[in-house]
């Protein structure tokens, strides 16, 4: 049963994804990867390659993604650390059998090393959507659209003394 918990929380955090969730001070839901952006606007790109835009001023919370990924890989990386140190012991002593002790290594190195990869992984994508946001000034995706000007008034036409 132990061997079975890492794969299944393999497989479980495996199909998250890189997508942030952009919520808006109107209560909408935007799941998408944060490109960047610029003092005023983020830029986004949707699952289907789909970039739209949305004000700063309206996103009232981000979730960005692979903090649990990262959670849930520390607590495999320091449980299975744990188990290795705490009953390693009892294999140094003579306490458990070299077949026991073999399991032992084998399946908490592997829930370690399982761990390990989770919180590298999800510590990756946390901080590559964080820096989507906040280095997005230094470099702006695009410009900002700005309204065209109106053209100016024509100069007056003044009145010619040879008429």
């Amino acid at each position: 049963m132990r061997r079975l918990v890492p794969v299944v929380l393999f497989v479980v955090t495996s199909s998250c994804s890189t997508t942030a969730t952009v919520l808006t001070r109107d209560k909408k839901s935007v799941e998408a990867e944060i490109i960047g952006g610029d003092r005023d606007v983020l830029l986004l790109r949707n699952q289907y390659g789909l970039e739209s835009i949305v004000k700063r001023a309206e996103v009232r919370d981000i979730d960005h993604p692979g903090n649990v990924v990262a959670l849930l890989g520390g607590l495999l990386l320091g449980g299975g650390g744990l188990d290795l140190a705490v009953l390693g012991g009892f294999c140094a002593r003579g306490s458990m059998s070299s077949s026991g002790c073999t399991a032992l290594f084998v399946s908490m190195g592997g829930t370690a090393a399982l761990g390990a990869g989770m919180l590298i992984w999800g510590l990756w994508a946390w901080l590559t959507s964080k820096n989507a946001v906040s280095n997005s000034l230094e470099n702006p995706p695009m410009p900002i659209p700005v309204e065209p000007a109106l053209p100016a008034a024509p100069p007056p036409l003044t009145p010619s003394g040879g008429l």
